[in-house]
């Protein structure tokens, strides 16, 4: 008999028994031999249990000897997973086994690796929804046709694999909104986390959110409102290649007048000579990322483009408030 720990572990490194699980739940432990008690657990999602069995706790509560039945979602369903930014490498097993379970994957992916792997993984029912973008277009206008193709295939009774490049999540307009209508009709809906642009970032640039704090902010939102920017923690800067630009331009994006006002904006906090940092993630494996030091006043059309982020590293130390320090006995 497979211990839940052993049949975990598993699952974590096989997309195939993933993807087996994910099809038929109990059937993949019967066929792997787990004991009742992890079936139990599984079955009635108890945390609870989980934990006892995989910490190996000797006192636990009798196993029923009747297993509950698996309440089994009818009608559609939707997963929405990411690619990462370097397919190669950053596809979790999760996603894999999600997009080779699902009836229908729709995919929007910026590169043509991860075409191929999501085609390859689900070869009949993978289609792409790059079609919905046109040159010119604005794109809210084809995000919201993006989700409406996702949701007809949900209604329809599919259970559909959305995918999408970096993490879902993160400037991923379709795939939220993809969720919450599916969940608002009353179809089971979740979102799975990739890897993004800014895992990429903090990882290449040696930088640990948790020393100076994070801000983050889109360029063209940071431009048009006023924030408040605390200048001694760092601050990753979105789509600074597309600030000011609302629609979809194959060949690049004409930044007119709204990059120098994003600069003189920039510097009025930071001043003209403060170093910045020009990141573009590596997309495939053995490449190197692209790191241009910069100082704020030189930032120009001519280093930036549509995959481009901007990292300003603290500006100034953090200023430590001595009365709250004192009364956590940090300081005398």
């Amino acid at each position: 008999m497979s211990h839940l720990r052993a049949f975990l572990a598993r699952l974590a490194v096989d997309p195939e028994e993933l993807t087996r699980y994910l099809r038929d739940p109990r059937g993949t432990m019967e066929r792997l031999g787990l004991e009742r008690a992890g079936r139990h657990a599984l079955l009635t999602a108890s945390a609870g249990a989980m934990w006892e069995l995989l910490l190996d706790r000797s006192e636990r509560e009798p196993v029923p000897g009747v297993e509950p039945e698996i309440a089994v979602p009818q009608g559609g369903s939707l997963v929405v997973v990411g690619t990462g930014i370097r397919t190669t490498g950053h596809l979790t097993t999760e996603a894999i086994a999600w997009i080779k379970a699902a009836d229908t994957v729709l995919y929007l992916v910026a590169d043509p690796v991860a075409e191929e792997a999501i085609r390859d993984l689900n070869p009949h029912n993978s289609m792409s929804l790059r079609g919905y973008y046109g040159e010119g277009m604005v794109r809210t206008q084809s995000y919201e046709a993006m989700v409406e193709h996702i949701m007809s295939c949900v209604r329809a009774g599919q259970r559909t694999c959305a995918a999408f490049y970096g993490h879902p999540g993160v400037f991923a307009f379709p795939s939220h909104e993809s969720v919450r209508r599916a969940r608002a009709e009353g179809y089971p809906a979740r979102m799975l986390p990739g890897i993004s642009a800014e895992d990429c970032l903090f990882a290449d640039l040696g930088v640990d959110p948790a020393v100076n704090g994070c801000m983050s902010i889109e360029a063209s939102d940071f431009l048009l409102y006023d924030r408040v920017i605390d200048t001694s923690s760092a601050l990753v800067m979105w789509q600074v290649g597309v600030v000011g630009d609302w629609t979809y331009r194959a060949e690049g994006y004409q930044l007119g007048s709204a990059l120098p006002m994003l600069v003189a904006k920039l510097i009025a906090l930071y001043g003209p000579a403060h170093e910045a940092f020009v990141y573009e993630a590596a997309t495939l494996p053995g490449l190197p990322p692209h790191i241009l030091p910069i100082a704020l006043t030189h930032i120009s059309p001519v280093y930036v483009n549509a995959g481009s982020t901007l990292y300003i590293p603290p500006l100034r130390p953090k200023t430590l408030n001595r009365s709250v320090a004192a009364a956590l006995g940090f300081v005398r």
